[in-house]
């Protein structure tokens, strides 16, 4: 199925979405916008639950994201494999909104829920090529305390983490498993 991508409230492009027994297949197709800004792709459910879809990259002077989303990530974050009630670009996701079903009302009611924490314009980079890309694509996030970064994730001992390259260097603290990382040879980076 395909559906509207949005962006500041206006229509951006299309997002190809095709599902099959092992999950789902997605295809981004918008034009450039954001000025400046790393915006990922969201989408939304008419339950409330929203998933970071992906982190679109310009191609050919549009935003392109093709990925695969297995069955177990959409299950994890509470989605269906059904195509989402609304796609968005965002730099960190909105407030999901629950709509009504039109018969009874037709309005929409905020859920409440914490407001998102906007996401900073700058990128960390630690040197290792595996966690930068985590770092982009913000399933990890990271801290700076001096000249050592603490990298963190969820963590439950049943479901597999997004810092599971470098488990043999991580601890676990409540529900999130942290990495202290100094860079040898070099000190972090940030980049506008």
């Amino acid at each position: 199925m395909q559906t509207e991508v949005y962006f500041a409230g206006g229509s951006v492009g299309k997002l190809d979405w095709e599902a099959d027994a092992r999950g789902v297949q997605v295809d981004l197709d918008c034009t450039l916008c954001g000025e400046g800004e790393l915006l990922r792709c969201y989408g939304e459910w008419a339950s409330g639950a929203v998933l970071r879809i992906g982190l679109p990259a310009p191609e050919d002077g549009r935003l392109r994201l093709r990925r695969r989303l297995s069955r177990e990530t959409l299950k994890t974050a509470g989605c269906p494999a059904a195509v989402p009630q609304r796609v968005y670009l965002a730099a960190a996701p909105e407030p999901p909104v629950i709509r009504r079903n039109p018969a009874s009302k037709a309005e929409e009611i905020e859920q409440t829920a914490e407001p998102a924490q906007a996401e900073p314009l700058f990128t960390v980079q630690t040197g290792d090529t595996v966690l930068d890309a985590l770092l982009t694509e913000g399933v990890v996030q990271i801290e700076r305390e001096g000249d050592v970064l603490r990298l963190s994730c969820p963590f439950a001992s049943d479901r597999p983490f997004a810092l599971a390259p470098a488990f043999v260097l991580c601890s676990v603290r409540g529900e999130r498993a942290e990495l202290r990382w100094e860079a040898k040879g070099r000190s972090p980076e940030t980049e506008p």
